[in-house]
């Protein structure tokens, strides 16, 4: 990632460093390349008890850049490092933010079928703001035996969404979803939705398996919470290393372009002389 390379990357050869300052600038002006994310918030959730079920997910603080615990219901619990969900709620599990968004968001977790099966309308999913706003996660359409093959879904509002992705008993999936404001909308419009992108995917923010736009008529979030509706006595569905990180603004990105130029040619200048 771009936002992690140290000052010490200021001293490679004049070739790298120009082409590091050309991808710079190719960001600010909205040319695909890899994307420079910082991290605000991430929970792996592995601060749990090792005995399967017994704790309640409320009150845990074992994450970093939270204002404060989880709060919830006892439907979440810790198993194995991950939050288990075993039962519904529109607020299963909450947290603050130590800080509000107001920009555009990536969020990336991993989800697990654990046990049970998907029917429709079998719901688990990921609220920013509120649990009606913006969401990420699984909803069934219809019921597994049938051979369903878009279970896993983002959507800005409403009760349907942009779906992708079969979701198999035991299988493990990544999700990446980024909610963006875009043209000239002051509230987030557009979610895309990566299922275990590759690694160039991830880079450079492209080819989403499924995109939803429509205005959320959220401007910013100082919460997340999760949503579970519809689950059986037998579900077991699980959510683990949830990291929520921020997309610069594309005018920071210019001016770090600039910066980047500036100092290759400067080194270039200076190797001529």
């Amino acid at each position: 990632m771009a936002c992690q390379m140290a000052l010490s990357h200021l001293e490679v050869p004049n070739m790298k460093y120009r082409h590091l300052a050309v991808s710079v600038l190719l960001a600010s002006i909205g040319v695909a390349q890899a994307a420079p994310v910082t991290t605000v918030a991430s929970e792996d959730f592995s601060y749990g008890s090792p005995t399967a079920g017994s704790i309640n997910l409320s009150g845990l603080n074992g994450g970093t850049g939270w204002a404060g615990a989880w709060a919830g219901a006892s439907a979440a619990t810790v198993v194995g490092g991950a939050m288990q969900v075993a039962g519904n709620s529109n607020s299963l599990a909450t947290r603050q933010l130590a800080t509000s968004i107001s920009r555009d968001v990536l969020v990336d977790f991993q989800f697990t079928l654990a046990a049970g099966a998907i029917d429709r309308n079998d719901f688990l999913g990921l609220w920013f703001g509120n649990f009606n706003g913006p969401n990420i996660g699984m909803k069934g359409n219809c019921d597994m035996s049938s051979g369903c093959t878009s279970d896993l879904f983002v959507r800005t509002n409403g009760s349907s969404g942009a779906f992708s992705t079969d979701l198999s008993l035991g299988s493990t999936v990544r999700l990446v979803g980024l909610l963006e404001k875009t043209g000239t909308s002051n509230v987030f419009n557009r979610y895309s939705l990566w299922v275990d992108p590759t690694a160039e995917e991830f880079d450079t923010l492209t080819g989403a398996d499924a995109v939803y736009t429509g205005s959320s008529g959220l401007a910013s979030f100082s919460s997340i919470g999760f949503r579970s509706v519809n689950l059986d006595g037998g579900d077991r569905l699980r959510i683990d290393n949830l990291k929520i990180s921020l997309i610069p603004e594309p005018a920071a990105l210019g001016l770090l372009g600039a910066a980047f130029l500036g100092a290759s040619l400067a080194s270039r200048r200076n190797k001529k002389a």
